[in-house]
Formats: C-alpha cells, sequence, structure tokens
C-alpha cells in the first residue's frame, strides 16, 4: 500500500475513534493505526535518504 493510501485509512480511522466506539475497538483502531503510523515514518525516512542521495549526486555534478 502506498503511503497515500495508509493516510487515508489513519483519516478513516481517526474519524471512526471521533464519531465514538467501544473501548475494545478502540483500542484496537488505536494499534492498528499505531502500525500505520510506524510503517509511514519508515517510508518517508527511505524517500529522504533517496532525496539526499539524489542531492548529493547533484552537488557533484555542479562542482565539476
Amino acid at each position: 500500500m502506498d503511503i497515500e493510501a495508509k493516510l487515508k485509512e489513519l483519516e478513516a480511522m481517526t474519524a471512526k475513534l471521533e464519531s465514538g466506539v467501544s473501548l475494545e475497538e478502540g483500542i484496537k483502531l488505536f494499534e492498528e493505526g499505531l502500525n500505520i503510523t510506524k510503517d509511514c515514518m519508515a517510508q518517508l525516512k527511505e524517500y529522504k535518504g533517496k532525496l539526499n542521495e539524489i542531492k548529493s549526486d547533484m552537488d557533484a555534478l555542479l562542482n565539476e
């Protein structure tokens, strides 16, 4: 699942939590949301690394 889809899923979970759910359902949604958030953060970290690599390559080209 791409990051945009994950963010939409988080928004849907948040809306469901805000509308009111049982304690068990709320805990389940919260745990699922936390796992999705971890996945998103890992993906963003990977993107950041790729962007830094591209920037480094561009800097090297400009300094030739």
